[in-house]
């Protein structure tokens, strides 16, 4: 082997790369062989152009495009080198973290369809003790209770708006909520205008944030989305006929969302709750 004249595949195989990658680094000016043999057209790499086939390599695990990667290598400057490098450290980052709370959010969305299976589906009002949870809120200017599915769908667009301005994954828009706050429980009054998602535990970052307590819930599940208010208030007569304080806020939530056709009302199983003391 003439390492002052290797051909294309030697130069792939010592280089742990392929033929075609190296024909696109030489069309578009970023390796291209050294020299040409005069009697017989054939083109040759050096051995010694490996150095910047090994930085390409590297810059390019990196997640450094080709056409930085080019620009790079036309200059002489460390600097642009560290520069470029700490720029996407920085983008990695962001990335790593972005995933890490879309990981979180599917847990939480395979819990739940594993919740469907064991939660009451006939509207039987149970108790159940629950965790503390933390949600991302969004203040609407509308009144869950006097919408219809059209109006639930724009304050769910509102929702998501304001999870895309604060840069959070699309994957946090599943299990969605409302809330009616214990101040209109205590006047016999529905009033939401409030939704949320809920988020990790150790979640940091923007928005207005707030923790559910743990507590023990009276709760009813349905599919029947346009019977809540009526749901809600059999759960409210029931916690008074059963001589429970209602001891913070009701609580709605999508547990399981299922196939929606064409502009058929979304399909979901929810469940609404009520903290009470015993």
């Amino acid at each position: 082997m003439d390492l002052g004249k290797l051909t294309i595949g030697q130069m792939a195989e010592l280089n742990r790369t392929t033929t075609q990658t190296l024909r696109h680094y030489d069309k578009i000016g970023l390796l291209s062989p050294c020299c040409t043999d005069p009697h017989t057209g054939y083109r040759y790499y050096h051995i010694n152009q490996s150095a910047r086939l090994d930085m390409i390599q590297y810059l390019k695990a990196c997640g450094i495009q080709l056409e930085e990667i080019k620009q790079q290598l036309e200059t002489d400057d460390p600097r642009e080198i560290r520069e470029r490098l700490a720029r996407q450290y920085a983008t990695i980052t962001k990335t790593i973290e972005m995933l890490a709370k879309s990981r979180s959010a599917i847990a939480r969305s395979i819990t739940n369809y594993e919740r469907y299976d064991s939660l009451p589906k006939n509207e039987t009002i149970f108790l159940e003790h629950t965790p503390a949870r933390k949600i991302y809120l969004h203040v609407s200017d509308k009144n869950f209770f006097e919408q219809n599915d059209s109006g639930y769908e724009m304050m769910l667009r509102e929702l998501k708006s304001s999870l895309h301005e604060k840069e959070l994954p699309a994957s946090y828009f599943c299990n969605v909520g409302t809330i009616v706050r214990k101040k209109y429980l205590d006047k016999n009054e529905l009033f939401s205008n409030e939704v949320f998602v809920f988020v990790e535990e150790d979640y940091s970052g923007p928005g207005a944030i707030e923790t559910i307590p743990e507590g023990t819930f009276l709760s009813l599940c349905s599919r029947e989305f346009f019977k809540e208010a009526e749901l809600a208030r059999k759960l409210i007569h029931h916690a008074a006929n059963a001589g429970y304080t209602i001891a913070g806020d009701y609580i709605c939530e999508v547990i399981a969302e299922f196939p929606v056709f064409n502009d058929a009302p979304r399909g979901m199983f929810f469940k609404i709750q009520i903290p009470i003391a015993v």
